[in-house]
Order: structure tokens, then sequence, then C-alpha cells
């Protein structure tokens, strides 16, 4: 396939954090579908999660990579798409109620990642935006 973009270590450790917190919700699928008979939410909930996974085929599945460089094989618009997605997660979590504030200042590191993940995120989209815009 070919890559639409390539992201260096740092950015994919952050937005690696961001895939696996979301990952961590996948249950709600189940409760969609099976619970609350929500086909609309477990429909989109599942195309999320799989976008997630076919990312995670790009960038692996491991907290610790030894790669320098990821590239990044989803189509522009789908990579578009999930980017704003995770970057809209990201400052959920970033900005979130004042208890989770406080609970992530005791883990200063998962914090850095997040922001690290919405940089990352953030980065990729104005490059893809670039790049359309010199197709055009």
């Amino acid at each position: 396939m070919p890559t639409t973009a390539t992201i260096d270590r740092d950015q994919r450790d952050g937005i690696y954090e961001v895939v696996r917190n979301h990952l961590g919700a996948i249950g709600d699928v189940w409760i969609a579908f099976e619970e609350n008979e929500d086909f609309e939410v477990a429909e989109r909930l599942g195309r999320e999660f799989g976008e997630d996974f076919r990312l995670l085929a790009d960038i692996g599945w491991s907290p610790k990579e030894e790669r320098r460089a990821f590239a990044l094989t989803m189509p522009a618009l789908e990579l578009i798409a999930l980017l704003d997605r995770l970057s809209e997660e990201a400052e959920r979590v970033l900005v979130g109620s004042a208890a989770e504030r406080e609970s992530e200042r005791s883990d200063a590191a998962t914090r850095s990642r997040f922001q690290l993940g919405l940089d990352a995120c953030e980065e990729l989209l104005v490059d893809l935006d670039e790049a359309g815009r010199g197709k055009a």
C-alpha cells in the first residue's frame, strides 16, 4: 500500500496512547448492541474501533516499538477523519473534569503522552491538508 504520511516515534507514541485509551471502551459496542439495542451507536463505535485497529496495523500493537519511522497507509480522507476523532478525544481527556484532571496529575507521563498524541494529530492534519491543496 502506498504511504499517505510518515510519523516519528514520538508522534507514534502519542497517537498510540490515544488509540489505546479509545480501545478501552470497546465493551460499549456490546452494551449499545445488546443491552440498549442502539444499533446506530453500535455501528458508529464498530467503525471507530475498526479504524483504530487499521491504524495499529501501521504503528504496531505493542506499547514499545523499535522503529524510528512509521508509514501510515490509510487513504488520506480516512486518515484525516481518524485524526480528527483522535484529536477530539485527546482534547477531552486533557481538558476533562476537575476530578479527571486531578487524577491525571498523578500520572504526568500519561498526560504527556496524550499531549503528544494531540500534537501529532494536529501536525498530521496540517500536513495532509497542505498535501491535499497541492493536488487540487
